[in-house]
């Protein structure tokens, strides 16, 4: 009866060792990874904002105070996620490790999807709600050389901006995730990536900016006009359209979940 007990009691199977599994891809980044991350985040971003705002010639003619910060999330985060994630699955079946976590009592759709959490957690972490809190504390309070002083962003829309930004990072870590599980190389897994985050950003095709979150991304990239999500922060616009932060939650979820399916009949 005993062993009937312990049975039933089971974690759900296809998640077996995710806590484990979590652990430990989650303090990689409290050592030198998450210590590199905080150092180039903090001063890359800050720093940009910082010569924009005191710049007796503007540096960014087309972005300016929290539109800039906008703009410089929509670059680094993606960017960051495919670098990141890349790597995820390709490093490890490089280096013989997976095979060797995936023979203790772990599901291997337990261990993509730690990957995946872990990734974007720490850019997320880092790269977006700790500069969006730096950046709330000190640009409504500096002097520009140039124009108006920069007002505090509404709170409400501010916290519904950096959710959508860490979106965003969800899904491109997911999205590069699931490339790598169909794709054993880095450089066409950052290729497609990269393609897909310019089309996004263009939205060449009108369905894109329906479906995608290109929909409040995009812009020309040589700057000209302000991103939608920038103009409902800046402007207080109304949110629209507001079916691409679904769709793109559902895409995060979608290339989540292949992902897994497709990890799970991969030979070691």
């Amino acid at each position: 009866m005993a062993p009937e007990t312990r049975t039933a009691h089971r974690p759900f199977p296809v998640l077996t060792g995710l806590g484990g599994l979590l652990r430990g891809e989650l303090t990689r980044w409290f050592g030198r990874r998450g210590l590199v991350h905080l150092v180039v985040w903090t001063v890359g971003i800050q720093g940009l904002l910082y010569w924009d705002a005191v710049a007796e010639k503007d540096p960014f003619p087309d972005w300016r105070g929290f539109d800039l910060l906008i703009h410089l999330w929509w670059i680094a985060g993606p960017l960051a996620a495919i670098g990141i994630a890349q790597n995820a699955l390709i490093e490890e079946r490089h280096n013989d490790t997976a095979a060797w976590v995936l023979s203790k009592p772990v599901s291997r759709s337990s261990f993509l999807i730690s990957k995946i959490i872990s990734d974007a957690g720490g850019i997320i972490l880092l790269g977006v709600l700790l500069q969006a809190a730096i950046a709330r504390w000190w640009l409504p309070e500096t002097d520009p050389a140039i124009g108006l002083p920069i007002p505090a962003p509404d709170q409400g829309r501010y916290l519904t901006v950096v959710g959508i930004i860490s979106l965003v990072v969800f899904l491109f870590v997911a999205m590069t995730v699931f490339l790598a599980t169909i794709i054993p190389w880095r450089g066409p897994v950052a290729g497609i990536g990269l393609l897909l985050w310019v089309l996004v950003w263009t939205a060449p095709w009108g369905w894109i900016e329906e479906y995608t979150i290109g929909g409040l991304m995009t812009g020309e990239i040589q700057g000209g006009t302000m991103k939608p999500i920038a103009e409902y922060l800046v402007f207080e616009t109304p949110l629209e359209p507001t079916s691409s932060v679904l769709w793109t939650a559902i895409a995060a979820v979608a290339f989540t979940i292949a992902g897994a399916l497709v990890f799970r009949r991969e030979q070691f």
